[in-house]
């Protein structure tokens, strides 16, 4: 008997052993309306290998896109789940972790030229698609990928209309009271020279005119980037033309959650769904 119930216990904890194993599902096979939009970038002998998802529309013919650049703050899979809303409301959807999140290829290096390069061309294969106005393109930057579109703001005119939320928009001016917690997430990706700041700054290499819509939205109670960066982005942005939409929600800390998704979809119905049906009729 005792033997019996020795065997009974190595087989359970063996199948258990085996079902750890096992891989999961994919984010792709849990949605019908999902595809992989995997790519490498190359920079010099360095090459990247970018994690993305595709979420498409049910409606047909050629409809706006969205960009999702994921950097800490949320990741593919939830950036999936929440595309299903806004895939519903005629957008194409693109989620995509910049280099160093998720099972993009990295270091990040604090937001560093790859993660420009892995944005144009994450925008570059959106803005191709058969079922993509390439007029209508729009960009979603959250946390360090909300660098990353402010970055892609100021090098690439394509994208209509950008969010950017809880960013770090200007390290060079924030670095000597920036707090601990965020010098030390810098210092552990690269060397804070005036150089290397100024490079990742999206203030500092603003484009002196623009065309575009931002929504930036931040935290109030934001501690590892203080509210102040999000201010002074959307002042530079309306001294520069573009038309500007802010929230700052008073009880939120850095990662805004759900709770983005109302004013998201509003700006989106506005800047892409709205001027799409002006120039229909």
């Amino acid at each position: 008997m005792r033997l019996t119930r020795l065997w009974i216990v190595a087989i359970a904890l063996a199948t258990s052993m085996l079902a750890c194993r096992m891989p999961g599902k994919s984010i792709e096979s849990n949605y019908k309306n999902v595809d992989q939009f995997n790519f490498d970038v190359a920079m010099g002998p360095k090459n990247y290998h970018i994690e993305g998802y595709l979420t498409r529309s049910a409606e047909n013919g050629r409809l706006p896109g969205l960009l999702v650049l994921n950097g800490g703050e949320g990741n593919v899979e939830r950036c999936v789940k929440m595309s299903q809303d806004i895939a519903a409301m005629g957008i194409q959807v693109a989620c995509v972790n910049i280099p160093g999140y998720g099972k993009s290829s990295g270091p990040s290096r604090f937001v560093g030229q790859p993660s420009v390069v892995a944005s144009r061309r994450a925008l570059d294969i959106l803005a191709a698609r058969a079922d993509v106005d390439s007029t209508r393109l729009a960009v979603w930057g959250l946390g360090h990928g909300a660098v990353a579109a402010g970055l892609l703001m100021d090098y690439d005119s394509r994208p209509r209309a950008l969010i950017l939320e809880s960013g770090l928009y200007d390290p060079l001016t924030l670095w000597p009271d920036a707090p601990l917690r965020t010098k030390l997430s810098i210092l552990r990706e690269v060397w804070p020279s005036k150089r290397i700041l100024k490079e990742r700054s999206v203030i500092a290499n603003l484009p002196p005119k623009l065309g575009c819509s931002v929504l930036i939205m931040h935290g109030e109670r934001d501690n590892r980037v203080p509210v102040g960066q999000a201010v002074k982005l959307a002042d530079a942005l309306r001294v520069r033309g573009a038309k500007v939409s802010t929230r700052y929600f008073p009880q939120a800390s850095h990662d805004l959650g759900k709770r983005v998704e109302p004013e998201l979809r509003a700006f989106l119905r506005d800047n892409l769904l709205d001027t799409n049906r002006a120039a229909a009729s």
